[in-house]
């Protein structure tokens, strides 16, 4: 194994069943209808429900909600709604995740104080991170396109693996910010790093250094400073979650766009 990128060149500052259908209570009005799905592995398939089914769930849910009047045509099927904590295109209170953080800390905000937040519940962690479930998604990000991350759940198995993770048939909200952060804090090689420009490498190193000289411990600083550039860094400031959106499916497979921000 290559030895870490150190960018040490830089000056360091100190009822009766009816056949499986989608449950629309939990779609959104706004969908394409354009776009159709046939029923694959990237699918987990829904359990039947009884005829009467009512339009608004006795408990919130934490996806979009839709019009009573609304039907699906002729075997159409809509794109998974998100799960509100990681949906980028709505206002709500999203996690509450700094990437650049060697620890992932699953938070949300909480109250109308943009600092106030709760750490959120094994419970909420294993939600489908989706509905209809997935298994199968690749996530890429605009800032680092040449590192997607794929994920995909075989049986109850999780590829690639996570630790103490439970055995679940669809992708989990932990699951997918997990991997992001996982692969985020993959150090870089001296081959990616030379394919910088002299600009890019300055940033990218100040980036590193702002970076583990936030890590909160003198310990903590050393072991980060020790393990050189990550893929985070190339993210710069813009290391605060804001969501995913989704894109155009590609080869049968489901994609989502990884946002980004600076600080909130």
């Amino acid at each position: 194994m290559s030895p870490p990128v150190l960018p040490t060149f830089l000056p360091v500052p100190a009822a009766p069943p009816v056949a499986p259908v989608y449950q629309p209570a939990l779609l959104h009005p706004d969908y394409s209808r354009s776009r159709r799905h046939s029923f694959d592995a990237a699918y987990v398939a829904v359990q039947p429900v009884a005829a009467a089914v009512t339009p608004w769930p006795a408990v919130p849910a934490p996806y979009f909600t839709y019009s009573p009047g609304w039907t699906l045509n002729g075997g159409d099927l809509p794109r998974p709604q998100l799960h509100n904590l990681i949906n980028g295109e709505i206002i709500a209170s999203h996690l509450h995740i700094n990437f650049a953080q060697a620890d992932l800390v699953f938070k949300k905000r909480s109250g109308s104080l943009m600092h106030h937040t709760t750490t959120l519940s094994g419970y909420d962690l294993e939600q489908p991170a989706t509905n209809p479930q997935l298994t199968r998604v690749r996530i890429v990000c605009d800032a680092i396109p040449q590192w997607p991350v794929d994920l995909q759940v075989i049986g109850t198995s999780l590829s690639p693996h996570r630790r103490h993770r439970a055995a679940l048939p669809y992708l989990t909200l932990e699951d997918i910010v997990h991997a992001v952060h996982a692969s985020l804090h993959r150090k870089i090689s001296h081959e990616e790093w030379g394919r910088l420009s002299t600009s890019q490498e300055t940033e990218v190193a100040r980036s590193y250094t702002r970076r583990y000289k936030a890590s909160g411990s003198e310990w903590a600083e050393r072991q980060q400073r020790s393990e050189g550039v990550k893929r985070v860094d190339f993210l710069l400031k813009n290391t605060w979650f804001r969501g995913f959106t989704w894109l155009e499916s590609e080869s049968g497979v489901e994609r989502l766009k990884l946002l980004t921000g600076s600080e909130p």
